[in-house]
């Protein structure tokens, strides 16, 4: 077994490189219980990141630490100079084959994008220090830092080269999977009223049907009302089809914890459209200052009909984010066709794993690395007997 560091630990790092901050240490916490200073840093640090930083809240991660992934235990690291925090990075631990995986809390099991976090003037020094801190904590055992939905112009990716680099931190890098994540620049106003005007037909259908009203959630009951109804319009929709993802009792059970806590925190942004007082759709957003982000929406199909519905709720949801101020309406994770119905730019999110020199990480490495080539393999040979 691995013996973790203790609740609180602090390791001297290497100076920062960059920015104004000095050299780094890292207070490793077992929980999100921060003093006032403290949290104060944390909430500013989230905002001047909000497309990863809302997946970073304190409300979004209470999900994860109080119903931790299977067999792995939640940790927060804080990395602070001599002054204040400069940055912090939620990660979870835990031991396969004698060795350490760690990996960013959230990433590939919820939060469509995680980073690491810190002020605009300490990335670079912040990374490094995080590395140096794996390299220090797990080098006699060796480690795997799973890296899921971690944004492409993340300082992790440079810190990983400049690890590379080094003997005390030699590690190596394997790239699995690369995600668009399409976003809307609000500031076009233009080119959002022309995707709009696609609409209108359905819009004018619509107006038909009843008395129209869209709500923005203020209240936490209705909030959960409203995540019921969700449920319930996702459910209908993937019935026979695998299934939604909150058919896992696991995510219905941290939505349910965390949407009151964002609705505190400000940060959930929930819509429930009506229809003479019948819930027809339901959108689920996330926002961080400027920005709003799309988790999930839901409409009522049978109700519906021939009236594009779940595309004029993405539509309101936009036109509620202009109204409030936002410059930018992220859709998150995952390329389908209704998100590009509106003149989007890509960024990309990576799925990486960071291997230690150790020989145990490294045989990981190599057990992955075959695993993928002969799922590849059958994949590549059921294309060729269809085809055929």
């Amino acid at each position: 077994m691995i013996a973790e560091p203790p609740a609180v630990e602090r390791k001297q790092a290497p100076a920062a490189h960059g920015g104004t901050a000095g050299a780094l240490r890292i207070d490793r916490r077992t929980s999100l219980d921060l003093d006032p200073a403290d949290l104060a840093a944390f909430d500013a640090i989230v905002d001047t990141q909000p497309g990863a930083g809302v997946f970073a809240s304190r409300a979004w991660l209470s999900g994860f630490f109080e119903e931790p992934p299977a067999h792995a235990t939640p940790a927060l690291l804080l990395l602070r100079d001599d002054h204040a925090l400069r940055g912090f990075v939620p990660i979870a631990v835990r031991t396969s084959m004698g060795h350490a995986r760690v990996s960013l809390l959230g990433g590939g099991l919820g939060s469509d994008r995680i980073d690491i976090m810190a002020m605009p003037d300490a990335h670079t020094a912040c990374a490094d220090t995080f590395l140096a801190w794996l390299a220090a904590t797990f080098g006699r055992t060796g480690f795997v830092l799973e890296l899921r939905d971690v944004p492409a112009e993340s300082p992790l990716w440079g810190a990983v080269h400049r690890a590379g680099l080094t003997r005390t931190t030699g590690v190596t890098l394997g790239v699995h999977e690369i995600q668009p994540l399409p976003y809307l620049n609000l500031l076009d106003r233009v080119a959002i009223t022309s995707a709009s005007s696609a609409l209108d037909k359905h819009r004018r259908w619509l107006a038909k049907r009843g008395e129209i009203r869209v709500e923005l959630v203020r209240e936490a009951a209705d909030a959960a009302s409203a995540f019921q109804t969700l449920t319930t319009f996702l459910r209908a929709r993937w019935t026979g089809q695998g299934g939604s993802a909150l058919e896992d009792m696991s995510r219905s059970r941290f939505h349910e914890r965390v949407i009151p806590r964002l609705l505190a925190e400000g940060r959930l942004r929930m819509l429930q459209m009506s229809a003479d007082s019948r819930p027809i759709a339901v959108f689920y957003g996330l926002a961080a200052g400027s920005w709003w982000g799309y988790y999930l929406a839901g409409y009522d199909r049978e109700w519906a009909g021939r009236i594009h519905l779940g595309r004029l709720m993405l539509a309101t949801a936009i036109e509620q984010a202009v109204c409030q101020g936002a410059t930018e309406f992220d859709f998150l994770k995952g390329a389908e066709a209704v998100k590009y119905l509106w003149p989007v730019r890509e960024r990309t999110t990576v799925d990486a794993d960071i291997v230690s020199l150790h020989a145990g990480a490294q045989l990981t490495r190599a057990a992955r690395a075959a695993r993928e080539t002969a799922a590849a393999l059958v994949k590549s040979v059921r294309g060729w007997r269809y085809s055929s």
